[in-house]
């Protein structure tokens, strides 16, 4: 009877840890070991990373699905011709992502780097595995601190950056810009922890090979990322250009984003959307309208001359998520 009551009050004990580790603990260590009553203890390490700020991310434009771009860089896969399946995430020790990370960790003075982006011009076509037509309007960017081997953290942009030469003059804020924060677990497998809004300066890519002096192509500093809003007023408008395509998110459909414009030369430009209920206008820089569609339904484009040197400022409302053109006629 002894003997039945040491087994009766071990399971007790298992069962009230079970609950509590359910009801109260995120994290549990349990072992697996006979011990000399016969008692069990259940060795387990469970460690959850809720994904925070995931609904931040813009899916609703094709191409420009940020969550299935963060995922792929993860935990995706590559087809190739023949069929072959390859993982090319992170979560695979030996991809080409982890090596190409490590030879710039390791590498020597000359060849260390902290950051690999969709604009490498040396790792374009292993690059170019990572996006499908879900993914092809975004471009990304990797940065990796020496001191914290266990986090990279993920940029993500809809911004159109430029080939050779920036679309948004070095120095001024690109945005949005997505930074996801992505944090290898106790098992080893790397997940997506936080996701948050914000800005950062527009700079040329530091290529491992040729820095940025021999081969320039557009980037971002994450160095200068900040955490927050643009577009809300006049005052921090959202640098524009033109022949840009740009969506603009605002909070609801009374709510208002601005973007900034200078012309380089006397032109005619056009402003459109094939959005029926965009409200456009074009504001001098006294706030003052000197164009607009005047938000009535089907008007959904507007017409003005710009001046050579002269900043203009571009409102558009109507819609929670409005895409836009801005064309040189």
């Amino acid at each position: 009877m002894k003997h039945v009551k040491l087994i009766s009050i071990s399971c007790f004990v298992a069962i009230i840890s079970l609950v509590s580790f359910f009801t109260i603990n995120l994290k549990a260590a349990w072992h697996y070991a006979m011990n000399a009553t016969g008692s069990i203890e259940v060795p387990m390490e469970v460690e959850v990373f809720p994904w925070v700020g995931v609904e931040q991310l813009p899916s609703d434009i094709l191409g420009e699905n940020h969550q299935v771009l963060i995922e792929t860089i993860i935990n995706g896969t590559y087809t190739d011709e023949n069929g072959n399946v390859t993982d090319i995430g992170l979560n695979n020790p030996d991809s080409y992502i982890n090596n190409e990370i490590q030879n710039r960790i390791n590498g020597n003075f000359w060849f260390r780097s902290d950051m690999l982006g969709s604009m490498d011009f040396w790792e374009r076509q292993d690059i170019e595995k990572f996006f499908n037509t879900e993914t092809t309007g975004l471009a990304f960017l990797i940065y990796f601190p020496e001191d914290q081997p266990n986090v990279h953290y993920l940029f993500t942009t809809s911004v159109d950056l430029g080939e050779n030469s920036p679309n948004i003059p070095i120095d001024q804020k690109i945005y949005p810009v997505y930074r996801t924060e992505l944090k290898k677990n106790s098992e080893g497998i790397w997940e997506a922890v936080e996701t948050k809004t914000g800005y950062a300066d527009s700079a040329y890519y530091q290529n491992p090979i040729t820095g940025s002096l021999l081969v320039k192509y557009p980037s971002l500093n994450p160095d200068t990322w900040v955490e927050g809003k643009l577009g809300t007023s006049m005052s921090d408008a959202i640098y524009a250009f033109i022949g840009q395509e740009v969506t603009a998110y605002a909070d609801d459909t009374t709510s208002c984003v601005y973007y900034k414009l200078t012309v380089n030369s006397n032109t005619t430009l056009n402003i459109s959307s094939e959005n029926e209920l965009a409200k456009l206008r074009v504001l001098n820089a006294s706030g003052n309208p000197i164009a607009t569609n005047k938000g009535a339904q089907g008007t959904n484009n507007l017409s003005f001359n710009g001046r050579r040197g002269t900043t203009y400022y571009i409102e558009v409302s109507g819609a929670p998520s409005i895409t836009f053109s801005i064309i040189d006629l």
